[in-house]
């Protein structure tokens, strides 16, 4: 065989090798899009949605009862319904529903052995299903964010204008932290709950900057530095030296941070961890 037909011959070899690569990327993608396109499906038609909507439904209740006073401000609007009703329940409920019901369905079901068989690398799996997730909770807390500020009229959508960038990295951040418990614990509902009702309330009542380990510390924070242009601070809501509080500009990258952060850890242990279908 001559020096050229041996060169040839290497390259086609190349071209095969870089072909399947190709092919098994595509092939990865498509698969990760359909199983993603699934579990939105089965996610929306469960009871967390019907959970979600009679939530909501309440909160809009409360909301439209509220705004009947006339005289109602933006500053009364954050402080007595935004804060206590929606960032600091709501909120994270809604991400809960959707984030840990995400793999822990599989999982109670037995039928997660079944789908870490198929062909699709875990990572793949697992962005799929956080994706599916995500989309869900950004459909409620995003489209709860909307409704509640319309009902109450203009201190609500004044309110919209500032806080929506919050609400949307807020619900990144715990998709991926929801997500990652679902991964890590059997009975992650329930340890959700518990971080989201008891320890994130106690961690964010505690002076100094323990604080700083509550996602909802983060919101506040980027809520009350945006409204300030209504005059609403921490000092009246909170005792600002206890409070500690920090910009928008440092409260911001730590919620992405904290979004990326969970989602590569749940990828990691997602890989790693060993499951079976009844464990």
């Amino acid at each position: 065989m001559s020096a050229e037909e041996s060169q040839e011959t290497r390259n086609e070899g190349k071209q095969q090798v870089i072909q399947a690569d190709t092919s098994i990327w595509r092939g990865g993608l498509s698969g990760s899009i359909c199983l993603a396109v699934v579990s939105f499906r089965r996610l929306f038609r469960s009871r967390q949605t019907i959970v979600s909507a009679m939530l909501l439904g309440f909160a809009v209740m409360v909301a439209l009862a509220w705004s009947m006073r006339r005289g109602r401000t933006p500053e009364e609007f954050i402080s007595q319904i935004l804060i206590p009703v929606y960032t600091s329940f709501l909120l994270p409920i809604f991400c809960l529903c959707y984030a840990t019901a995400s793999i822990a369905a599989e999982r109670e079901e037995q039928t997660l052995t079944y789908l870490l068989l198929s062909p699709l690398p875990r990572p793949l799996v697992y962005v799929a299903k956080y994706c599916s997730s995500l989309a869900l909770a950004l459909l409620w807390t995003m489209g709860g964010l909307i409704l509640l500020c319309q009902v109450v009229g203009d201190p609500g959508q004044r309110t919209l204008a500032i806080v929506w960038p919050t609400v949307m990295a807020s619900t990144f951040a715990y998709v991926g932290l929801f997500h990652l418990f679902g991964v890590m614990f059997r009975r992650a509902t329930i340890v959700g709950f518990a971080y989201a009702l008891f320890l994130e309330n106690f961690v964010g009542s505690m002076p100094g900057i323990v604080k700083r380990v509550a996602v909802s510390f983060y919101t506040e924070c980027m809520i009350f530095d945006s409204a300030a242009i209504f005059g609403l601070g921490p000092a009246g809501h909170h005792d600002e030296a206890m409070y500690l509080p920090i910009s928008a500009a440092a409260a911001m990258p730590a919620l992405w941070l904290i979004a990326a952060a969970t989602l590569l850890a749940g990828i990691v242990f997602f890989s790693r961890h060993e499951y079976s279908g009844t464990s």
